[in-house]
């Protein structure tokens, strides 16, 4: 129970710590971020100690699992001792955690030796043997099955997460494309008929003037929340406008990895040529006539 409730308050401390340290190197990558680390040792200081902070996540992670396997192998342990407690006596007798207690009139107790021990072991019935044996098989298996669903489960948060950003974010610009074409000229919210604020469990999104922004509300695959994804859009040109959207995902590689294709959201998909197969053949014909006529002496 100890080795438990440490895992989890570490798991915590290590979740807020990630968070921690991605918000800051965040905020050291923007523009503002660097001139403070050109111009303030406090700021240096800092970011070095954020640095330090990320190379250690991986082992805090890693000092989770052990603490996990710990506590699983003394609960197990905890089940032998309960469904055979005769023979779990004298081996904490044998191992010097335990000491036999004798009253004046009795006799003292006789020391049990580890062969012995192995030898009582091996006459207990396999029935005894099997309930603690099926105990801890259950959870070891459920152990490794409740990692897996959780495994699953945060890719599936990720997809969902990713699949939520894209929608909101080609609406906006299916929208803001229909009006331009109408008007030729850019929307607000209410032209657009889009709500001027929206949140979702995972994003709030914002459209203000031209700017359509979305907000992460919650940690996504090591992209930390408080992360911006936007799309400006501007009328350019004096007699014949054209809508020009700038689509800007933020600089972060971890919510880089997440949304690859930001900037291809709207645009339209490149299809290749794909040629007459008669076309080709009548080119070919006509490329072998110029060579035959090429080749023939000129005449006088």
């Amino acid at each position: 129970m100890v080795f438990l409730f440490l895992e989890r308050a570490l798991a915590a401390v290590l979740q807020m710590a990630s968070e921690g340290v991605q918000l800051g190197l965040t905020r050291y990558d923007s523009f503002t971020g660097r001139m403070a680390l050109q111009n303030f040792a406090e700021d240096r200081q800092l970011f070095k100690m954020l640095q330090d902070v990320q190379e250690l996540l991986p082992s805090a992670e890693s000092a989770l699992t052990v603490f996990l396997f710990i506590a699983i192998v003394l609960l197990a342990i905890a089940v032998v001792g309960l469904a055979l407690p005769r023979f779990f006596v004298h081996i904490l007798v044998a191992i010097k955690l335990l000491k036999w207690e004798t009253d004046e009139t009795e006799e003292d107790g006789e020391e049990t030796s580890f062969r012995e021990i192995l030898t009582n072991i091996g006459e207990i019935p396999l029935k005894k043997l099997a309930i603690p044996v099926a105990v801890i098989v259950v959870l070891v298996g459920g152990f490794a099955g409740i990692r897996s669903c959780q495994e699953s489960a945060k890719f599936a948060s990720v997809d969902s997460a990713v699949e939520d950003l894209e929608q909101h974010t080609l609406d906006y610009i299916k929208a803001q494309k229909a009006y331009f074409g109408k008007t030729k000229t850019v929307g607000g919210p209410k032209a657009l008929q889009l709500p001027d604020t929206s949140s979702t469990d995972y994003f709030e999104y914002k459209i203000t003037g031209a700017r359509f922004t979305a907000i992460s509300r919650v940690p996504i695959e090591g992209c930390p929340a408080g992360t911006k994804w936007s799309v400006y859009s501007e009328s350019k040109g004096v007699f014949s406008k054209e809508l020009a959207l700038y689509r800007q995902p933020p600089k972060i590689p971890a919510c880089i990895n997440i949304t690859p294709n930001y900037k291809n959201i709207g645009r339209p998909e490149k299809t290749k040529k794909v040629e007459d197969p008669k076309a080709n053949e009548q080119k070919s014909k006509d490329s072998t006539a110029k060579d035959q006529k090429a080749k023939e002496p000129e005449k006088k």
